[in-house]
């Protein structure tokens, strides 16, 4: 009898990738999902508190972290077989431009670079690679973070039925000669992923790949758009670039603070909770020219100015609340801030 192995515990990274608080996901995939799976997990004693996702999200982006949070709970309350029952999620239409610009492609083989070129749009916590093997083209991914081994194992499951739903949306369901490989487990749902993906998979082989054959490569595509393909690849491009700018560690900082009362977080005690170095901390903060110490001076300085507006707090209990050891540290502060001791 064979012995079937389980994913490993965790998903290692290398140095080159980027650190997890820099990651977001869109929080159309969470809110769909939670909207499916929302009433049975409350049922099954869910600890996940749902209305984190939104409340937490910033530009219609969660923190990767909730996600991978509300994954582990799907697993553990719904079971294992729950990507393929979440259909509302990773159906074609969910995937916004880049499904727009690979269904609007001349070719399956322009479809597919822009799902291997833009797919870390979508799914930031997956890695994609694309090449040519065995008269075949085959695209793999993988995870681009440190991610528990079960987690990944959905997620995957998840990025390859919503691969597949753009594949067979843009071909009109002509997949012909496409298979896919899966990591080595014990899958209790074999039969659900193949039924959801309707193409032959070749499970223990260490990695989720999908493989196109060279004539689906090279076919042309029945709705193609070629104002369309420019106008959303350029709307790829500004995305891909505007989430690699923008400053979600700084906003991650910020939440923190905000979320301290009465004890005032320290470096120690941010980076921590973000899962960074301290190197690495203060490196990615100097590269949106800012530091911890300004960024935690911003926040005591607006906090203080809406409890003086509010009224209702003498001097002493603003300075316990901010953390200041006494009236004079914090009348320093004031001064410094305010230029006068209001």
């Amino acid at each position: 009898m064979k012995t079937v192995q389980r994913a490993p515990d965790l998903w290692h990274f290398t140095p080159a990738m980027p650190i997890q608080s820099d990651l977001r996901v869109p929080l159309t995939y969470a809110v769909a999902v939670a909207r499916d799976f929302g009433e049975l997990l409350e049922q099954h004693g869910s600890s996940f508190d749902l209305s984190a996702l939104q409340a937490d999200a910033v530009g219609g982006q969660a923190q990767i972290e909730l996600l991978f949070a509300l994954v582990e709970e799907l697993n553990e309350k719904i079971g294992e077989q729950w990507p393929v029952e979440a259909s509302s999620a990773w159906r074609n239409q969910m995937h916004g431009t880049i499904e727009a610009a690979a269904r609007s492609a001349e070719t399956f083989g322009q479809a597919l670079d822009i799902v291997a070129r833009f797919g870390p749009v979508r799914a930031p916590f997956a890695l994609f690679l694309k090449q040519q093997a065995s008269g075949a083209t085959k695209l793999t991914f993988r995870p681009a973070v440190a991610i528990k081994g079960t987690v990944w194992q959905a997620l995957g499951e998840f990025v390859m039925l919503s691969i597949l739903a753009i594949f067979k949306q843009i071909t009109d369901n002509h997949l012909s000669g496409t298979t896919a490989d899966m990591p080595e487990r014990a899958y209790d749902h074999r039969r659900m992923l193949e039924d959801a993906l309707g193409i032959p998979i070749r499970f223990d082989t260490g990695h989720f790949s999908l493989w196109f054959d060279e004539e689906l490569y090279g076919s042309a595509l029945p709705f193609q758009d070629p104002a369309l393909f420019m106008v959303t690849t350029e709307q790829l491009q500004s995305e891909a670039s505007q989430h690699a700018r923008h400053p979600w560690l700084i906003e991650d900082v910020r939440r923190i603070l905000a979320s301290t009362r009465g004890k005032r977080a320290s470096a120690k005690d941010v980076t921590k909770k973000l899962g960074v170095s301290q190197r690495s901390f203060v490196r990615k903060l100097a590269e949106h020219g800012t530091s911890f110490r300004a960024l935690l001076d911003e926040h005591l300085k607006e906090t203080a100015t809406k409890l003086t507006e509010q009224g209702d707090m003498t001097l002493e209990e603003i300075a316990e609340e901010l953390g200041y050891r006494d009236r004079t540290s914090y009348s320093r502060a004031r001064k410094r801030w305010f230029g006068r001791v209001k």
